[in-house]
């Protein structure tokens, strides 16, 4: 009987110890009985983490008496603390991002290869090239037979006119005669939406194949995509598409979302994005109220201004629209906070989060 208790204590303790208290968690259970135990011995328990399978801990327990002498050893399969994978959407590329991992992991090397060989073979440009260098400009020659291929390619993309249902080239620069075709972009390609897009999800699923190659991943995880981060989950963490499939389908969405406003020769178009904070304006500074102040510029304006991205309840809504419109929020947001501030300047405060001269709106 001392066996069997002393097994349930050691059990006990890994349960509190490693599985959040639950028996549940612990999935596997395999103890020897290595020695004997007297009435009043002293024992010793150590635990080491010595693997994982399929996201689960794999422990190697000892038990020893006071001479050091072995006398119980068992091995556990622990479950991790719940987990959830989520995949972030555009904003955060950063030249020679991943790269580190490029060059020490081959698991990450091999996911952005594949990406990178499917679109120099597709669409004529190295997403390695964008994401080291980040280049203002480059231009895919169309000579040969891999370029005619790829000018096929270009050609064949169309969208259609979501007001008159009218199908369009995507591309209309690019015919049969045509040579060569450049793309640019004034703060770089790799900001460019087009390449930035296919950059970032290659990004996140050579992370997130990493991570799964180390088995890391439990089998009960979660995961969520915020907006291009759909795409890297579905890819990711679902499997729903293949490297190749899902480069091609985030630099097309990236081509689609940068050629539906015009834009001029360096590549800029009149239209933006901002993130606002109505608590960096003051707590008076509503929902409410914002939408408020959005609307009554759109209306005197005559021109495009929307929110469109309802991030954090009261803390981060993205807003778009025609650039003049982004300023004159920008600027009347700034003139809410000076009131308010005026209003109480006996006792003047910063709000958390806040730092003086902040601008309640940050451009994108």
């Amino acid at each position: 009987m001392h066996g069997l208790w002393t097994a349930t204590k050691v059990r006990d303790l890994v349960i509190q110890s490693f599985g959040l208290g639950f028996d549940s968690n612990v999935v596997d259970y395999d103890v020897n009985f290595d020695g004997m135990v007297y009435p009043g011995d002293k024992l010793f328990m150590q635990a080491r983490h010595i693997g994982l399978d399929n996201g689960k801990k794999v422990l190697s327990v000892e038990v020893v008496n006071g001479s050091g002498e072995r006398v119980v050893s068992a091995r556990a399969v622990v479950k991790q603390a719940p987990m959830a994978f989520v995949f972030t959407g555009q904003g955060s590329a950063a030249v020679g991002m991943g790269m580190d991992r490029y060059q020490e992991s081959s698991v990450a090397r091999e996911i952005w290869n594949r990406g990178d060989s499917h679109l120099r073979d597709t669409f004529g440009f190295s997403i390695l090239e964008m994401v080291r260098k980040n280049p203002k400009s480059i231009t895919v020659h169309f000579g040969g037979k891999k370029g005619r291929k790829i000018r096929e390619k270009y050609m064949s993309l169309t969208c259609e006119d979501p007001v008159t249902g009218e199908v369009a080239p995507l591309l209309p620069e690019i015919n049969a005669r045509t040579q060569s075709f450049s793309f640019s972009a004034p703060e770089g390609l790799l900001f460019a939406t087009q390449f930035s897009q296919p950059a970032l999800v290659l990004l996140e699923k050579a992370m997130f194949s990493e991570i799964e190659a180390a088995q890391l991943i439990p089998d009960d995880a979660h995961f969520a995509g915020h907006s291009l981060g759909e795409y890297a989950g579905l890819s990711s963490f679902a499997g729903a598409l293949a490297v190749e499939d899902v480069v091609e389908v985030v630099f097309l969405r990236g081509l689609i979302m940068q050629k539906a406003v015009k834009r001029d020769a360096e590549g800029r178009s009149d239209y933006g994005m901002v993130a606002t904070n109505p608590t960096r304006v003051g707590p008076h500074f509503t929902e409410e109220v914002m939408y408020k102040v959005v609307d009554g510029i759109e209306a005197a304006s005559g021109k495009l201004l929307q929110v469109v991205n309802f991030n954090i309840q009261q803390r981060q809504y993205v807003v778009a629209g025609e650039n003049v419109n982004l300023e004159t929020l920008s600027l009347a947001l700034s003139a809410f906070k000076t009131v308010k501030s005026a209003a109480a300047e006996d006792r003047p405060s910063v709000h958390a989060g806040e730092r003086p001269g902040d601008d309640p709106a940050g451009w994108y």
